[in-house]
Parts: C-alpha cells; structure tokens; sequence
C-alpha cells in the first residue's frame, strides 16, 4: 500500500507519528509520503513550509519507507486536494475526521471521492455512520474509506503552538522549533 498522508503539520506531533506507526502496523506499507500544505494554504500562524518539511524529516527517520514531498510547495495557488491526488495515483490519502466532516465542499467533490481511497482517524467518537449515510455519495462509495481502528489521541499541533509543551513533539522538533524560534 502507498500512502500519502496530508495536513498542515504545523508541527508535526507525537499524534502524527502514532497515526503513521498504527498505519504501518495495520498495512503493508510500500511507501509513506508526508505532504505538509503549502504557505498559500488559508491558516493562521502556519510556519514556513521548508520548516515544516525539516521537522517532517525527524518524524521519517522513526518510520520505514517514509519521506517527505515538497509537492505543494512547489504550485503557486492552492489546487485541492482532488489535484494533488491526480499526481500521487494509487496513493491511499490519510486525513483526519474534521477534514472527512467537510468534504463535500472539496473541490471536484464527488469526483474526489469516487476517484481515490482514504485512511481516515477518527476524533472525538466522531460518528462515521452517520455521516456516511446521511450523504448519497459518501454512501455509494464507503468502500473507498477505511476507518483507522486508533484510540483517541489526546494531543493536537495546536495544543503545541498554545502552550509549547515539549512532550508533544518528538525531542529533534523541539529543539528545531527552539532553535528557529516558531511559534512564538
């Protein structure tokens, strides 16, 4: 299976490397893309992407296979997700319950979705069913969603970015993210 996992990784946390680890113990994994977002992408105090991609490098060194695409970085206006998908066929895309909530509005939706397969993580028992049924597409095509058998985990780059708590990030983050000064 190849992999693409997507997200702002702003930074990337001990979450994100124990959503990569259960992918790995759960697949037999062929390859393992990170694919931080670009600058251009609408959120607030993202850092740097050649930071981002930097600090992914650590998370890789723990995973086999794994690496980090600059993919993004490199198109000068955001595409969606449909597009990037386009460039990684047979790519499984990893995203979370809160992206998974909105996908209708992707662009290209269903398109999307009738196209590509999915790992999604669940968060805060989120209810998959539901969402699943309550929308024709997403119903027709559940096959293409796999849901992440994951506890919840308690721990968020956002969560970071608030209070700098060292036990969030892996040890070469932190000190990369001291070192540059981020998310002051």
């Amino acid at each position: 299976m190849k992999v693409l996992y997507g997200g702002s990784f702003n930074p990337p946390t001990r979450a994100h490397l124990k959503i990569a680890e259960k992918i790995y113990e759960k697949f037999d994994i062929e390859e393992f893309v990170f694919l931080p977002t670009a600058n251009n992408y609408q959120k607030p105090n993202l850092a740097p992407i050649c930071d981002r991609i930097t600090m992914l490098t650590f998370i890789c060194k723990h995973l086999k296979n794994a690496s980090v695409s600059d993919f993004e970085a490199k198109i000068s206006e955001y595409k969606g997700t449909s597009y990037t998908l386009e460039c990684f066929p047979g790519f499984y895309f990893v995203m979370g319950a809160d992206n998974f909530d909105y996908i209708e509005k992707w662009i290209n939706y269903p398109e999307v979705i009738i196209k590509n397969k999915f790992i999604i993580v669940p968060r805060d028992k989120y209810d998959f069913e539901k969402k699943f049924k309550s929308e024709y597409y997403l119903n027709k095509y559940r096959d293409n969603f796999i849901i992440l058998d994951i506890e919840d985990i308690d721990m968020s780059a956002s969560l970071f970015r608030i209070n700098n708590d060292r036990d969030l990030v892996i040890d070469e983050v932190y000190d990369y993210i001291k070192e540059h000064s981020l998310y002051k």
